[in-house]
């Protein structure tokens, strides 16, 4: 008989915590959004008189300016990174980013991206990978729910040079309603 109530009590118990977090899930909503930052890029002259032209471009974001985000503030639950994408335009002529680093950071966190040898066009698309667990810290840096800096850095093949590097970030927001 013991054993009959405790089976039933511990039964019981289960479905109690497993109904708890069916209503935690439908008290949490989840919005895609796309946070888009655009890099104006120059590629000028070299100081160390090298044939390579070098860029350095800095923009911030802050994710809060999005008035749904900036609603839910204080119910945001987490950050989920989907996709990350940079889209090249404005481009003035073609070129080769010989070494180039794109980094994502706030004052608490930091990651990066590098490339070599990367030859861009009008409407290149480049696919920002989670080869390092980048998209983690991403999710951590949008978690501070604080202005983000988006650098973009290195050297190409020719001077002279102008682009728009359209970095967006796909996200899916969990908030509490």
């Amino acid at each position: 008989m013991k054993k009959r109530i405790l089976s039933i009590s511990l039964l019981s118990f289960v479905l109690i915590l497993s109904s708890c977090q069916k209503i935690k899930d439908l008290l949490t909503v989840k919005v895609d959004t796309d946070f888009t930052v655009n890099l104006p890029v120059t590629i000028g002259t070299s100081p160390l008189k090298s044939t390579l032209g070098t860029f350095n471009s800095t923009e911030t974001f802050d994710p809060l300016s999005n008035a749904d985000l900036a609603t839910y503030k204080e119910n945001i639950k987490g950050f989920d990174l989907n996709s990350m994408t940079g889209t090249v335009s404005e481009l003035s002529e073609e070129v080769t980013l010989t070494d180039a680093t794109l980094v994502v950071s706030t004052s608490l966190n930091s990651t990066q991206w590098h490339f070599t040898n990367l030859q861009i066009t009008n409407g290149t698309v480049i696919q920002f990978d989670d080869a390092a667990g980048q998209w983690t810290k991403v999710n951590d840096i949008l978690e501070e729910q604080t202005e983000i800096t988006v650098n973009l850095s290195g050297t190409a093949n020719k001077t002279n040079v102008t682009f728009t590097l359209a970095v967006t970030l796909g996200v899916q927001v969990s908030a509490k309603i």
